[in-house]
């Protein structure tokens, strides 16, 4: 594979010509790039809707979802099937593995609901069957706030929402607080009465009378003429004049019992922006689109939509998904350029302005290259590529380190520089591929990280594999030949024997490092057992006992959270917003509440059985120290305390993964009172006495109050009333009986026409007053009907088969999830809850533990990967363990940091850098034990301990300045510092620090304890065998030549 070398050398222009192509095709390919908020996640969920009207939850659980579950539960791919039934409609989410095809899992699906739907009521409406991905969450919301009228709000908001979403990357911008428009027919009750005037006449007028009726074409042999007969409502007066009944004597028209006007539905929900009633628009975006593009494309619509707006109106901004990632992009932007500066700094500090523009070279090269790769498989920019570009910043300089340190030895020697480079790139060529190859063994198993965090994970490792294997090009290929043309004439080093360059630093460092050497090569056996006794001392005995315990991501500072208001009772809409208002009042008082949008309601994918408002807090995102963002929503929580009737849940989001709660705890069983039973007892237990909990929230829907009107059916049958007759009457007196729809010119959508009595008739108590035509004329409805108060539920929820309730919990500031969730596991291990009941903690503590699983698979595979490369390459087991050794000094290296820095271990971050280090730690050993094996066979008749005090005298220069570029690319995160040596800006402590502090500090702390041990450990350990079998050979007399 070596005259791979030698081509290049012979064709050298041939390759700078392919050097430069890459750069200026890595240079568009940048610019083309699209820069993503988040990394594009399919979420491997379909939905299956039903609807019923009039279904209560239990007839519509046991109608619609249990013979839907029963058939969709055998569909290949299914992890978890769940159903909610509620008033008037059933839903089925199907959760397939992260991963799985969703064009399949569709297919699949649609036609297992196929085959079932036979068995459904034939009054259902069609089933509706949904994908799930990232797009279904809004990015931003665009309230619209100011005195106008509603009418003028609502038909500015739809203009604006016309023009969002004629982006293309735009999927839907939603209106919320907006009540629908209708066509109302206020019925006067005494003149219908008086006409003998059916509801079912009404409906039968108005449906009849709009149609489109085809009137076809007649060709008369002198022209075509299409003829026309208009059926269709076009304007509220043709609803006003429609004939509803005819006799002998008159016709009656719909003007002749009542008044039509074009109006608002009551509302159903409300919005508050602020302070401020609202309607607000929540934009979500097309599956691939990038949010940052489309962010600048709403915001330019919004900046020319602004100009036309009356001055007592205007548009405020909130839930902007966007802020972090732009911010997390603009910050690691600054610190790949300062990483950069540092290691060139530092490069032609230590080897020269030549040759250190020669190593600096292989940054722009490799990262370019990166580009057109991701540019080519389609890979978004952003913020876990820009991590992976600075992580693998450092490792992408070692092999042009390596080669031009060698070739710097050789013209020290007196060869020419193209021989030295030819000569350096050959006699490396094999530890390089070695060391590069087992760095990528480690980052391989990271990049089939299964599930959700590795799917958004899993972009680091696939950016750090491109890198490193761009490297190896660079450094086996590009170096050589420019360093042959450019590369210097004369060595740094002082001279070739004694190791001596010039620098005070490194030979100082040398000359310490020469003196102590000969020391642990003397005494091995002594050597080896002080150093495990360290990792013992520092992995088990400290950490043990002072460690701060496991988190699942990093700890940030949060700038924003969720709210989710719960309350209990038959709340009126206009109720809720009186909740949302006190609500709204205590949260606004709060210093450092930046924004906050409110709306009544829920959403089905995020919500208890209570939940009646949600929103979205933004905390100040300034960095001056005077309140973090813990701080201020500690605050919010404070004030929101003590509402009487009233739980407030603040969420904080802190970027990565989300989840509903930190803590999700599932209990199943298949009874459904039971289980409601159970959930009660342990939330109770929660809230009671588990100390460090908060944000306790179940899924158990509390009872409501309902009104049943109870028909006697055989009276009524007697009479001759039909059961719609009933229902339609009793509609007139609440939402309004529904006739028709029609489209007016000036609106998109369509409009019902409903009818319905007076406002002052429309109450419960009427309904005796009501009169329904029968067989014997006009009678009381009350004749045959009774109105009585009941109990019910709002929805019945199942789980895989099974019914279903969860409880959410979130822990207090100085609590770990990790320690709570062994707390209650410990506790319901103790319960007996009966043998149908089952509990399962799920949700972040149930991807922790996958995430554990995951990882420690992974390393193990990482580890047998590089067993195999380093075989391979040494033919000797011994020597193979070695360089595997400095991967356990590493990981006692992560804990020592931890210790120091006073952090928890992440299962994510931390377990990351220990796979990651794994494959980085071990090239300091190749390289030594190479050149050991080298000047063994190059000095047969040195001692082995002068080959090794030699070997490691040559290796120490390059093994320092490896280990010290990789270090000086991810410092300044590690210490919680972000620089920006082009802004001139030093933020420290900020939340994009926050976020990869532990990863980048395990990586510096593990490396620079395993590099330490490493010059110690190794030596030692290479010179031990030859002393046991010379004590063996003394002692027993084995080995011994025979003569």
């Amino acid at each position: 594979m070596t005259k791979i070398v030698d081509f290049a050398l012979s064709k050298a222009r041939t390759t700078l010509a392919l050097a430069l192509l890459v750069i200026v095709a890595g240079s568009i390919a940048r610019s083309s790039l699209g820069v993503a908020a988040d990394p594009n996640i399919q979420l491997p969920l379909v939905s299956v809707s039903v609807f019923l009207d009039g279904a209560s939850p239990e007839d519509a659980s046991r109608l619609i979802a249990r013979p839907l579950e029963t058939r969709l539960r055998s569909v290949p791919g299914v992890k978890e099937l769940s159903s909610s039934a509620r008033l008037s409609y059933a839903r089925i989410v199907a959760e397939f593995e992260v991963g799985y095809s969703i064009d399949t899992a569709l297919r699949d699906i649609k036609q297992a609901v196929e085959e079932v739907k036979f068995e459904l009521p034939r009054e259902a409406e069609d089933p509706q069957i949904r994908e799930y991905s990232f797009a279904m969450f809004p990015v931003m919301n665009l309230s619209l706030i100011g005195s106008a009228s509603l009418r003028q709000k609502v038909f500015i908001a739809r203009e604006l929402q016309d023009k969002l979403e004629s982006i293309s990357e735009v999927l839907a911008a939603d209106l919320e607080g907006v009540p629908q428009e209708v066509l109302v027919g206020i019925i006067d009750k005494s003149k219908m009465e008086t006409y003998g005037i059916t509801l079912n006449q009404l409906y039968n007028a108005i449906s009849s009378n709009n149609l489109i009726i085809p009137g076809g074409a007649q060709d008369t042999g002198s022209g075509k003429f299409n003829i026309e007969v208009p059926g269709i409502f076009e304007t509220a007066e043709d609803v006003y004049n429609i004939p509803i009944k005819v006799t002998r004597d008159a016709v009656v028209t719909l003007s002749d019992i009542g008044e039509i006007k074009r109006t608002f539905k009551d509302y159903s929900s409300f919005a508050k922006v602020n302070g401020e009633d609202a309607i607000t628009l929540e934009i979500r975006i097309r599956v691939g689109a990038n949010a940052i593009d489309a962010k600048t494309e709403i915001l330019k619509v919004v900046s020319n939509f602004q100009e036309t707006l009356p001055p007592n109106l205007s548009i405020v901004k909130t839930n902007d998904e966007t802020v972090w990632a732009e911010m997390m992009i603009s910050e690691l932007e600054g610190n790949i350029i300062t990483a950069i500066f540092l290691v060139m700094v530092l490069v032609i500090a230590s080897m020269g302005v030549r040759v250190g523009m020669l190593v600096g070279l292989s940054i722009p090269f490799c990262f370019l290259l990166t580009f057109i790769i991701l540019k080519v498989v389609g890979i978004e920019f952003n913020f876990l590529v820009m991590m992976g570009l600075l992580l693998g910043l450092g490792m992408l300089i070692d092999g042009s380190i390596v080669v031009t340190e060698y070739a710097d030895r050789k013209i020290s020697e007196g060869l020419n520089r193209l021989e030295a480079y030819r000569l350096a790139s050959k006699r490396m060529f094999y530890p390089i591929l070695s060391s590069t190859a087992t760095t990528i063994a480690a980052f391989i198993p990271l990049i089939f990280w299964p599930g959700f965090t590795g799917q958004f994970m899993r972009y680091l490792p696939v950016t750090v594999f491109i890198v490193l294997t761009a490297s190896l090009v660079y450094a086996m290929i590009v170096t050589p030949v420019i360093g042959s043309i450019f590369g210097q004439r004369r060595s740094t080093l002082v001279s070739g024997e004694n190791e001596q360059t010039g620098e005070i630093v490194f030979d100082k460092i040398s000359t310490f490092y020469g003196k102590w050497l000969r020391t642990f090569v003397k005494n091995p056996g002594e050597t080896l057992i002080a150093v495990l006794m360290l990792l013992w001392f520092f992995g088990y005995a400290m950490y043990g006992n002072f460690g701060k315990g496991t988190i699942y991501f990093a700890d940030v500072d949060p700038f924003a959270a969720e709210i989710n208001i719960r309350a209990r009772g038959n709340f009126s809409a206009l109720e809720s917003k009186e909740i949302m208002e006190k609500v709204e009042s205590s949260i606004s008082a709060v210093r450092g509440v930046e924004n906050l949008y409110l709306t009544t309601g829920s959403q089905w994918f995020n919500s208890g059985g209570d939940t009646m408002s949600r929103g979205f807090l933004e905390v100040g995102m300034t960095n001056d120290g005077e309140l973090t963002g813990n701080e201020i929503i500690k605050n919010v929580e404070a004030a929101v305390s003590d509402l009487p009737g009233i739980i407030v849940e603040i969420t904080p989001e802190e970027g990565g993964p989300g989840f509903s709660s930190p803590i999700e705890l599932g209990i199943f069983g298949n009874n459904e009172d039971q289980v409601a039973e159970v959930t009660q007892r342990i939330e109770k237990y929660l809230q009671e006495d588990v100390a460090g909990l908060t944000n306790i929230n179940t899924t158990l829907p509390h009872p409501i109050i309902e009104w049943k009107v109870e028909v006697d059916k055989q009276k009524a049958a007697q009479l001759g009333v039909s059961m719609m007759d009933i229902g339609a009457l009793v509609q007139m007196l609440t939402n309004g009986f529904k006739v028709g729809e029609y489209r007016p010119d000036d609106s998109k959508d369509e409009i019902e026409i409903r009818a319905r009595f007076d406002t002052e008739l429309r109450s419960l108590s009427g309904i005796k007053d009501l009169k329904v035509n029968s067989i014997n004329g006009l009678i009381p409805i009350s004749t045959f009907i009774k109105l009585v108060p009941a109990q019910n539920r709002q929805s019945v929820v199942r789980r895989n088969g099974k019914f279903f309730h969860e409880i959410g919990i979130a822990t207090d500031t100085g609590y770990l999830v990790s320690d709570k969730v062994s707390e209650i596991g410990d506790w319901l291990e103790t319960q007996n809850f009966g043998s149908d009941i089952t509990t399962q903690f799920r949700g972040q503590q149930e991807e922790t533990e996958e995430v554990s699983a995951f990882l420690s698979g992974a390393a193990m595979t990482a580890l047998a990967l590089m067993l195999i490369l380093l075989v391979t390459q040494f033919n000797s087991f011994y020597q193979s363990i070695l360089v595997l050794s400095a991967v356990f000094m590493s990981v006692v290296g992560v804990l020592i940091g931890l210790m120091i820095m006073g952090k928890p271990f992440s299962t994510t971050m931390n377990g990351i850098a220990i796979v990651a280090l794994s494959g980085i730690v071990v090239n300091n050993n190749i390289v030594l034990i190479d050149t050991f094996n080298r000047l063994t066979g190059e000095f047969p008749n040195l001692s082995k301990e002068d080959v090794i005090m030699k070997a490691c005298k040559q290796r120490l220069r390059p093994i320092l300045l490896t280990t010290t570029t990789t270090i000086f690319g991810l410092l300044p995160l590690a210490v919680g510092v972000s620089i920006d040596v082009l802004s001139r800006e030093i933020l420290i402590g900020s939340r994009v620090v926050e976020w990869w502090t532990l990863l980048a500090s395990s990586i510096v702390f593990g490396l620079s304890f395993s590099t330490v041990l490493t010059l110690i450990f190794t030596p030692a350990a290479l010179i031990l065998p030859s002393r046991i079998k010379a004590w063996l050979q003394t002692r027993f007399g084995l080995f011994k030549a025979v003569s």
